[in-house]
C-alpha cells in the first residue's frame, strides 16, 4: 500500500470536513437542534441534544454531518443520533435533502438497512439550513483509504472478503426494490434528458456549468457526447445508490449494517452502481490487502445475488469514470493552494483511466 495514498485520503477528509461544516460552532448547533427537537410532537417532552461533535471518518463528506446524543428527560433515556445538513460550501449544484429523507423513510421497512429517521427541517427554520436528524446505526464505515486503515483493512482476510461481498450483495438488494411502489419516481426528474443515463450525464455536466468549469467542459465534451450517443437501453431500471463506496456503508459483524448518504441516488442501470463501486475502490490505490475479491469475483457475486446478468460493462465503466472525474474536479475548488498540486496529480491519473476506458469502449 502507498503511504502517500493514505495521507491523500486523510487530507481529503480533513478539508471536506472544514468546508462542509463552515464556522458554526458545536454549541451553536446544539442550540439549533434543541429548537428543532422542542417542536417535534412525536418526541417526549424535554428532549435535548448533547455531546455534539464532528465525525472522525469520511462518511458524508459532501454534506454537513454531526454526531450528538439525544436525551429524553421524561424517561432518562438517550439515543445516539446524526444530524445531516446542507453544507456551508457546496460540492454539487443541487442538494435535495427532502429527497434523501423520502428515500430513507421509504426504505425503512425494506431489506436494505437504513438509519431510522427522527425529524427534519427542510426549510431550515430551526437549523438555519436544510437538514434532518436520524438515529445513528451501530457499525463502522471505512475511510477513503479503506485498503490501509479502518474496519476493512483491520479485518482478517476471511472477514475482509465477507464484508466486501456483503457490500456487493447489498447493492443487489437495493436494485431489487420496487422503487415505483416505494414512491421514488421523483428521482426521474433529477435532470433534463429523454433517457435515464443521459439525465445523469447531464446532471454532472450541469454541475460544471454551475461551478464555472468551462475548461473542464471543453476537455470532456467529446466523452460526454459519446456517452449520450451510445447510451444503452436500460431493460430493468433500478434504484441506484449513486455513491456506492465503502465510506457510505456501515459494517458490523462483517456485514453491512446500514447504507448512508443517498444524495446522489438516481433511477438507472444496475451496472452503473457496480462499475462505480469497483472503479472507486481503486481510485486511491490498486494495491489491495489479502482477502479482497477481484473484479470478476465481485461481478459474479452480484449476478448470483441479483439473478441478473450484467451487460454493456465497457460503457458503464466509462460512465463511472466520467462521474468520478467530474466529482473530483468539482471537489478541487475547495482545496487550499498547498494541496492543489498533489490532488491535481491524483485527478490526472483518473482522467488517464477515463481516456483509456473510453478508447477501449469506442
Amino acid at each position: 500500500m502507498s503511504a502517500s495514498a493514505k495521507e491523500l485520503g486523510q487530507r481529503i477528509i480533513e478539508i471536506n470536513r472544514k468546508v462542509r461544516l463552515g464556522s458554526t460552532t458545536t454549541e451553536e448547533w446544539r442550540e439549533r437542534l434543541d429548537a428543532l427537537l422542542a417542536r417535534q410532537p412525536d418526541l417526549p417532552r424535554a428532549s435535548r441534544a448533547g455531546d455534539v461533535r464532528f465525525p472522525e471518518g469520511g462518511a458524508g463528506s459532501s454534506s454537513g454531518t454531526l454526531f450528538f446524543k439525544l436525551s429524553h428527560e421524561e424517561d432518562s433515556s438517550t439515543r445516539d443520533c446524526v444530524l445531516r445538513f446542507e453544507p456551508a460550501e457546496r460540492l454539487f449544484h443541487m442538494y435535495d435533502l427532502d429527497g434523501q429523507v423520502r428515500i430513507q423513510r421509504a426504505l425503512s421497512s425494506s431489506s436494505v438497512p437504513v438509519p431510522a429517521q427522527i425529524c427534519e427541517d427542510i426549510d431550515g427554520e430551526f437549523l438555519k439550513v436544510p437538514g434532518y436528524v436520524m438515529e445513528r446505526t451501530s457499525g463502522d464505515a471505512a475511510p477513503g483509504a479503506w485498503f490501509a486503515e479502518g474496519v476493512i483493512a483491520d479485518a482478517t482476510p476471511a472477514n475482509r472478503r465477507k464484508m466486501i461481498l456483503s457490500f456487493v450483495e447489498t447493492l443487489a438488494k437495493i436494485h431489487q426494490l420496487d422503487w415505483r411502489a416505494q414512491g421514488l419516481s421523483f428521482l426521474l426528474r433529477r435532470a433534463i434528458g429523454p433517457n435515464l443515463i443521459g439525465r445523469e450525464i447531464n446532471w454532472y455536466w450541469d454541475g460544471l456549468s454551475w461551478a464555472g468549469e468551462t475548461d473542464a467542459q471543453q476537455r470532456f465534451s467529446e466523452v460526454r457526447d459519446w456517452l449520450l450517443a451510445n447510451e444503452p437501453v436500460v431493460p430493468r431500471p433500478v434504484l441506484c445508490h449513486g455513491d456506492a463506496n465503502f465510506t457510505n456503508y456501515l459494517f458490523k459483524d462483517n456485514q453491512v449494517s446500514a447504507v448512508l448518504d443517498w444524495e446522489m441516488a438516481f433511477i438507472g442501470a444496475p451496472e452503473a452502481d457496480l462499475a462505480y463501486a469497483l472503479i472507486g475502490m481503486s481510485s486511491l490505490s490498486s494495491d489491495y490487502p489479502e482477502g479482497t475479491p477481484d473484479d470478476d469475483e465481485m461481478i459474479a457475486a452480484y449476478e448470483a445475488a441479483s439473478g441478473a446478468k450484467l451487460q454493456n460493462w465497457k460503457y458503464y465503466s466509462v460512465f463511472a469514470l466520467y462521474r468520478i472525474v467530474l466529482i473530483h474536479i468539482l471537489g478541487l475548488r475547495a482545496f487550499p493552494e498547498d494541496f492543489q498540486a498533489a490532488f491535481k496529480a491524483h485527478v490526472e491519473g483518473l482522467i488517464a483511466r477515463l481516456n483509456a476506458a473510453w478508447s477501449e469502449a469506442k
